[in-house]
């Protein structure tokens, strides 16, 4: 399996069409609402069955690993822009610095194993502010790679 370069996200984005754009609180009984959008974007994409089951899991882990890692009152946002051929999804939010996924823990291996690419950015927010914002973004085509 390839990463997907950096430049890829970008070129979805600059893609025909609107990104959709999802903000919950930071809490794990918001990951059913994540799920289902996720699922529903990825089936009107026309992404097979196996895609989509792909792309659920990999939003439920990565959502719930920066759930696990913020602080009160936080909320997480999911923005999934589609392609002709693909799915862009990023979902970031404001956590501790130093709290950014575990990239060798078995979680970020299956979301590795399940998409054709995925990256994490951190963000400072303020030179002062303990926390930062973290977005995890990852690409699945659709159809044999």
């Amino acid at each position: 399996m390839q990463m997907a370069e950096i430049g890829e996200f970008g070129k979805l984005r600059a893609a025909p069409g609107s990104p959709v754009e999802l903000r919950v609180t930071a809490e794990f009984d918001q990951l059913p609402v994540i799920r289902a959008v996720a699922e529903t974007l990825a089936a009107l994409a026309d992404f097979g069955a196996d895609e989509v089951a792909d792309i659920k899991l990999a939003v439920d882990e990565i959502a719930s690993e920066l759930i696990g890692a913020v602080v009160s009152d936080v909320d997480l946002t999911c923005s999934f822009v589609t392609s002709d051929s693909a799915l862009a999804v990023t979902v970031a939010a404001r956590i501790p610095a130093g709290n950014v996924p575990d990239r060798g823990a078995f979680g970020w291996r299956v979301v590795e194993t399940v998409t054709d690419g995925v990256t994490v950015t951190e963000s400072e927010l303020d030179s002062a502010a303990p926390e930062r914002q973290v977005a995890v973004e990852f690409v699945k085509h659709r159809g044999p790679q």
